[in-house]
């Protein structure tokens, strides 16, 4: 996987996240988000469990968990 550096004090890259119209804004965020995940090793584990969980239906309904609808 590729690598970013990245030289910008914290405040002046919140400063230009803050000025991005909110689409775009919500855009970075989740594209963040996603590029932290991929990097931890532990959260794609779980991410592929819960695949593996999902294909083998060994879900539970809200319902089922909690006696009661969602």
């Amino acid at each position: 996987m590729g690598k970013i550096k990245l030289e910008m004090p914290l405040e002046e890259l919140a400063k230009a996240i803050r000025g991005l119209p909110a689409k775009d804004r919500e855009e970075l965020w989740s594209l963040l988000a996603t590029m932290e995940e991929a990097s931890d090793r532990g959260a794609l584990a779980a991410l592929e469990e819960s695949e593996e969980d999902v294909r083998k239906g060994r879900l539970h309904t809200f319902e089922e968990v909690f006696g009661k609808p969602l």
